[in-house]
């Protein structure tokens, strides 16, 4: 904690996932941090993820990404697409709301990087994994129509997925699809995978996707994931 605390004193953002309010008791929640900002004269951005948001009657309950998959109705909405019976739900063929989530917090902590830059002050940002799946229910997204999640079934020879399975269970039968299908989009050299030489040796992620009219201002990754704490030599893990 005299470690954290030490980290904490200079940080521009602090990102926590735990129970919405579990921090308050420890020391690390927001009027804490906010109370710090203060005594260093810099705002801070301090960001909350969670299942279920930061108010409703469930805001302060423990979830993860298969809990906020049937909360928001997700699970629901794809078994009925792949034909199960009435009331069985299947997981996403990857942990959608984990990745959504994460991006929302982190396009949350830009913006509000940039304001306390023009404007100063602090800035409480919120995510959750329900929010990020009820994303795409939306009217101006929607879902893909019964007859185009059949015919993609059918191309891609996809193994029907059960009520019992896991998210990565579900996802091998998905990508062996792909193969079938998609052959030149999922093999070694693929356009779509960018390779380096990272601290675990040569790693394939995938490439930035979005594309500009600019090939210069188009986003690119620059550097491979690394380890934990890989830049913070400091650091010693007892």
């Amino acid at each position: 904690m005299a470690r954290l605390r030490e980290l904490i004193s200079d940080v521009d953002v602090f990102i926590q996932g735990y129970r919405y309010g579990s921090l308050e008791r420890r020391g690390l929640g927001l009027s804490t941090m906010l109370k710090l900002a203060a005594k260093r004269s810099k705002g801070i951005v301090y960001v909350d993820e969670s299942c279920y948001g930061p108010d409703g009657p469930f805001a302060e309950r423990s979830g993860w990404q298969r809990i906020g998959d049937a909360a928001s109705g997700t699970s629901y909405v794809i078994g009925r697409s792949l034909g199960p019976e009435p009331g069985h739900s299947v997981l996403p063929p990857l942990p959608v709301s984990d990745m959504t989530a994460g991006v929302v917090g982190a396009l949350g902590a830009m913006v509000a990087i940039r304001d306390r830059a023009l404007k100063g002050g602090s800035f409480h940002v919120v995510t959750s994994l329900v929010a990020a799946d009820t994303i795409s229910l939306e009217r101006e997204i929607r879902l893909y129509p019964p007859s185009v999640v059949a015919e993609t079934v059918k191309r891609s020879g996809f193994v029907p997925s059960t009520p019992g399975q896991s998210v990565s269970e579900i996802m091998i039968q998905v990508i062996d699809g792909w193969k079938k299908d998609l052959p030149t989009l999922v093999n070694e050299s693929s356009e779509l995978l960018t390779e380096y030489e990272g601290p675990w040796g040569k790693q394939k992620i995938l490439t930035s996707v979005a594309r500009l009219d600019d090939d210069d201002a188009t986003p690119r990754w620059t550097s491979p994931s690394v380890p934990n704490c890989h830049h913070s030599r400091d650091i010693k893990w007892l």
